[in-house]
């Protein structure tokens, strides 16, 4: 991939931006976790996020631009006080990360976005329904993520 059009292009930089808050957020919720499955869980959805991250910031700059840098903090609209409301935060990470891979899916026809794009949606979305199960959330999973 070398050239993209802007739609597709700040489709994939707010994907980035989300990824970022993403793994900002995981790390703070990681302070809160009481249950080492949580925090085992956590920990791997970091991971997933930051291999994410990494994949766009590659397309970013195989397009021959400059990817978003990283914030300092990033508000989410939950201030974590326990593993509840550790994991809600989460929960509106992986929204906003579906809403941009979600956006980078439409807005492209290149195969290997898309194909970024769908991993980025889907393993958000089953990231965000075990958090939804695990705090005792219904629905658990959404019929359609992403949606803004």
């Amino acid at each position: 991939m070398t050239e993209l059009s802007d739609e597709a292009s700040r489709a994939l930089r707010d994907a980035l931006a989300a990824e970022h808050a993403a793994v900002w957020v995981y790390g703070l919720a990681s302070a809160f976790t009481t249950e080492s499955r949580v925090r085992d869980a956590l920990q791997e959805a970091l991971d997933a996020h930051e291999r994410q991250r990494a994949a766009a910031t590659r397309l970013v700059r195989a397009a021959g631009q400059t990817p978003p840098a990283p914030r300092p903090a990033y508000d989410v609209g939950v201030r974590p006080t326990d593993q509840t409301t550790a994991i809600e935060a989460v929960l509106i990470a992986e929204r906003d990360c579906q809403v941009g891979w979600r956006a980078v899916i439409e807005r492209t026809e290149d195969g290997e976005l898309r194909r970024t794009g769908l991993d980025g949606l889907s393993t958000s979305a089953a990231r965000a329904t075990r958090w939804r199960l695990t705090i005792g959330q219904q629905p658990a999973a959404q019929a359609f993520p992403g949606q803004p």
